[in-house]
């Protein structure tokens, strides 16, 4: 995956502008198609780690909370333990990315910002039936959900699979006289397929 921006046979769309570094760009891959966009500012990632303190009320006091109390109030002792309090694991969170892409027409608008916005668009549609997911009594012939994508930020930040499940695109900014947007600047809400273990780390920094 560390070299999806340099991969045979992958039609590559966006951002060719050779004055911006690759360490500046942005690669989204899916199948044989690679959009390239430059990143923007506010691409952030997020990792969350879920804890919960499932010990809280697992006291006498927080059994019978009335009880405790007066305890406490005439006594100033309390049944709470310091194991009420201990933290308990229940998994990560997938990957969260923030992926701000910018494009923008050197020469020709319809194929540097329209055909990456059409492309990210179909990487984050399904192929669904129009009715009924078959198309007879014993044939299937299921649709397909939106298919996993894999990103490089900056050569230096890879993942995949990923799921894009969010796009934010302008429609108000400068076009030509055809109508193509002229620059956009993308906002893709984009998690790892899954959490990744502490043995994943490190490949995907490069």
């Amino acid at each position: 995956m560390a070299l999806i921006y340099s991969q045979q046979g992958l039609k590559i769309v966006g951002n060719k502008d050779p004055k911006v570094s690759p360490y500046l760009k942005t690669w989204i891959k899916q199948g044989n198609t690679c959009v390239v966009g430059v990143i923007g500012e506010g691409t952030t990632k997020e990792i969350q780690v879920n804890w919960n303190s499932p010990f809280e009320e697992d006291t006498i006091g927080g059994k019978y909370s009335k009880l405790g109390g007066l305890i406490q109030h005439f006594t100033g002792r309390t049944s709470k333990t310091l194991l009420a309090s201990a933290q308990v694991w229940e998994g990560n969170r997938p990957h969260q990315f923030n992926l701000v892409v910018k494009f923008y027409a050197l020469a020709d608008a319809k194929a540097e910002v329209m055909e990456p916005l059409r492309c990210l668009e179909k990487m984050l549609s399904p192929n669904v039936n129009d009715s009924v997911p078959w198309s007879g009594w014993s044939e299937i012939s299921a649709g397909r959900i939106p298919q996993p994508v894999w990103i490089n930020i900056g050569r230096n930040a890879l993942y995949g699979p990923c799921l894009i499940v969010g796009m934010t695109q302008p429609l108000d900014k400068e076009k030509t006289k055809d109508g193509y947007l002229v620059r956009c600047e993308v906002n893709l809400q984009v998690e790892t397929a899954r959490m990744l273990n502490r043995s994943e780390i490190d490949k995907t920094y490069g």
